[in-house]
């Protein structure tokens, strides 16, 4: 399953509290971000290379209408494959 980036935030708790809507979807999300984790700085604010989210590619438009009403889904030409 390929996952592409389909949102840039400012820390892993926002990350996972939107990824964590999109379970009620049956989504499958995963949350990229440079931090530690959940006992580690930024936990509970942004960290300064913040965290992505990540959906499987053939969802993106699901997602991205979704998303619209919470955050700002990254432009089509944007999208990165991981």
């Amino acid at each position: 399953m390929d996952f592409v980036e389909i949102a840039e935030l400012p820390s892993r708790l926002e990350a996972e509290t939107i990824g964590h809507a999109l379970d009620q979807y049956d989504i499958p999300f995963v949350v990229q971000s440079p931090d530690v984790g959940i006992f580690g700085p930024g936990m509970t604010g942004p960290t300064p290379s913040g965290a992505v989210l990540l959906v499987p590619a053939d969802r993106v438009d699901e997602v991205r209408e979704l998303l619209n009403c919470v955050v700002k889904p990254l432009p089509e030409d944007e999208l990165v494959e991981s």
